[in-house]
């Protein structure tokens, strides 16, 4: 039986994005263009293994995953990490504003900062990594955004607000551990790359302030979101057909592995992603330790 193949071609727009409690993230335009019949062998080339089986290869046309993660039980405001004027290191700077515990984020029953994204592209998508820089500030002592998904192989532009020395260490699974100070109040900024995607997202920290938490994830794809204040996100243009996605947030780890999801061409999914109070243990990420810092020239 002949098949029938094609390609997802994709124009990536990207604009750095930075937000307390936010996250940021690319989002591409997808095309899917029919291309000549192709040997059925080439099915067997390891290369074009879909991300998940069910998903159909042959499907045509894009569509939308658009949705909101629901925070179920009473949930009462995390008090700050430090009060205003109470940061136990360089607190003319770290304590000009309450130093807030991003860790958990509700806002009208949405929680924020809960990855969903794919963890292998679809069979078929391809996407150009995206020109821009995405933006990642430092700020009353306080990493933005708290969780920001970023592609491999773009630039992450490391700013520094604040008047006081910082530095970004990250502790990746397959990438190499960056670990460099950034000067105060650099606007030029320091470049970080990750080469290759991660299977989830890491904790970046600041060993000069340890208080100071991020997650970062790169991927090799565009779809994957960060969900807002409010818990919505909206990941566009995924090919039609099944896929598996993971949901993950950092005092819950991985809530779900496969949440599968049919998407069909020119229509958005809208769904919602339950999270049970006692689902978000709190989980703890490496200890910070004291290290020779490193600095741009």
């Amino acid at each position: 039986m002949p098949v029938l193949w094609g390609t997802i071609v994709l124009t990536a727009m990207t604009t750095g994005l930075a937000g307390c409690g936010g996250g940021a993230s690319a989002t591409p335009t997808v095309r899917y263009l029919p291309s000549r019949p192709e040997s059925a062998t080439a099915e067997t080339n390891a290369a074009d293994t879909p991300a998940t089986p069910e998903a159909a290869a042959e499907a045509s046309g894009t569509g939308s995953l658009k949705g909101r993660v629901v925070y179920q039980g009473d949930f009462q405001p995390l008090p700050p990490l430090y009060g205003k004027g109470a940061a136990p290191k360089d607190t003319e700077v770290c304590g000009a504003e309450a130093i807030p515990d991003e860790s958990v984020i509700v806002n009208n029953g949405g929680l924020a900062n809960v990855f969903i994204y794919l963890p292998k592209a679809p069979k078929g998508a391809v996407s150009p990594t995206p020109a821009e820089p995405v933006i990642f500030d430092q700020k009353y002592c306080v990493f933005k955004p708290h969780a920001l998904i970023v592609r491999a192989g773009q630039t992450i532009k490391i700013l520094n607000s604040d008047g006081a020395l910082h530095n970004t260490h990250t502790y990746p699974t397959r990438n190499p551990t960056f670990n460099q100070g950034v000067k105060p109040n650099d606007q030029v900024g320091v470049d970080l790359v990750y080469g290759r995607p991660e299977s989830q997202p890491f904790m970046v920290g600041c060993d000069v302030h340890p208080w100071m938490k991020a997650y970062h994830l790169p991927l090799d794809h565009p779809f994957g979101a960060v969900s807002a204040a409010d818990g919505t996100f909206e990941i566009k243009d995924l090919p039609a057909g099944k896929h598996s996605f993971k949901v993950w947030h950092e005092k819950g780890g991985e809530l779900q592995k496969a949440l599968t999801v049919t998407i069909k061409p020119g229509e958005t999914t809208d769904i919602e992603i339950p999270v049970a109070a006692a689902q978000l243990s709190r989980r703890e990420g490496p200890a910070l330790p004291l290290v020779q810092l490193t600095f741009a020239q």
